[in-house]
């Protein structure tokens, strides 16, 4: 087993988690998001009672997320009937798969069958999906930068330098940047309405947040919100544990995923992966330390207070249910229920 190294890699020395500079808003509130991932279902009917459930138990937004099983816009358009009034997010969509007039026309139609509240994320993804399964290029910080400007240009309903107008008009469209490495945190504090980070660890959120707000300031803006796709395996089974390795084991040396990774004390974690001659070799490598610092691994009482901790650290947390051994993830999600945390709390008072 890989043994933990300990220096921080590409960001600066760790904040006070309350200071209103770099923390957003300590001690967050509200119902926690929840992301409608790859894993939750194997058929449209499932995604669609997973997000029926999500819904019924009090989260808030549900992010419908784009890989290789479910067209998130499509989906989209059927919970704009199903839960009129929801707030959905669609992402991460991958840039190159997208441009500026179609993530308007993506707005105004679903504004038109009744989505109030639309928030659309865009990241880089990885060359193994937009140029490897789609034959696209890969996404540059100056392509993520101008995809968003296109984007609110041809939102706002007029004629863009490149000759599009919006034919249903104006388009509300909030865009938000997925982002890991200083310089993309940075932009996405500079140009985002919000941000959101994948599989890290609460004590380093204000690591990332203050070059967010470091970007915000550049700009002469306030701090965009900072979602986190919050990964849980509630009471993980060996099955539960082994599938988490396998899944990190396909980040670990992906671009962007490997700087977070290293920046939360797994460098030589990293390092190794990037020699090893196999995936299987790779799965070898993770510790399962950094299964419980990334994903969030453990019993009800761990997993609240890993929730709390991220609105401590002024981040709102999306549930990124394991459904290894909890198929549809319906056990997580009541056990995790808006509603069931307020009958802890009146039960302890």
């Amino acid at each position: 087993m890989v043994r933990r190294h300990h220096g921080r890699q590409g960001l600066p020395a760790r904040p006070a988690p309350h200071d209103p500079a770099v923390s957003g808003a300590p001690g967050l509130v509200g119902p926690p998001d929840v992301v409608l991932g790859t894993a939750v279902a194997d058929d449209v009917a499932g995604y669609q009672a997973f997000t029926r459930r999500a819904a019924e138990l009090g989260y808030g937004r549900v992010w419908l997320t784009e890989t290789y099983k479910l067209d998130p816009v499509t989906f989209a358009g059927w919970a704009a009937t199903a839960l009129p009034g929801h707030p959905l997010g669609l992402g991460v969509v991958p840039a190159p798969l997208r441009s500026g007039p179609q993530l308007a026309m993506i707005a105004s139609t679903l504004a038109g069958l009744g989505v109030e509240d639309l928030e659309v994320l865009v990241g880089a993804s990885s060359a193994a999906m937009t140029r490897g399964w789609h034959g696209r290029g890969v996404a540059t910080m100056a392509a993520m930068e101008a995809l968003v400007a296109s984007a609110r240009a041809a939102a706002s309903g007029e004629r863009t330098p490149g000759g599009f107008t919006n034919g249903l008009g104006p388009a509300p469209l909030r865009l938000g940047l997925a982002a890991f490495g200083p310089k993309m945190l940075r932009l996405a504090g500079r140009v985002a309405d919000r941000v959101v980070l994948n599989m890290v660890a609460p004590a380093v959120v204000p690591s990332f947040l203050a070059e967010i707000a470091e970007g915000a300031s550049a700009a002469g803006r306030p701090a965009p919100p900072v979602t986190v796709w919050a990964h849980v395996a509630l009471d993980p089974s060996e099955q539960t544990v082994a599938a988490a390795r396998r899944f990190v084991s396909g980040y670990i040396r992906v671009p962007g995923y490997d700087r977070a990774f290293a920046a939360q004390g797994f460098g030589a974690v990293v390092e190794a992966a990037r020699a090893a001659a196999s995936t299987r070799e790779v799965r070898g490598l993770v510790p399962d330390e950094l299964l419980v610092e990334v994903l969030g691994l453990g019993d009800l009482s761990t997993l609240r207070a890993r929730l709390d901790a991220y609105r401590e650290a002024g981040a709102h947390p999306a549930l990124v249910p394991s459904v290894v051994a909890d198929p549809g993830a319906v056990r997580t999600l009541a056990a995790l229920a808006p509603e069931a945390g307020e009958g802890r709390g009146a039960a302890a008072s």
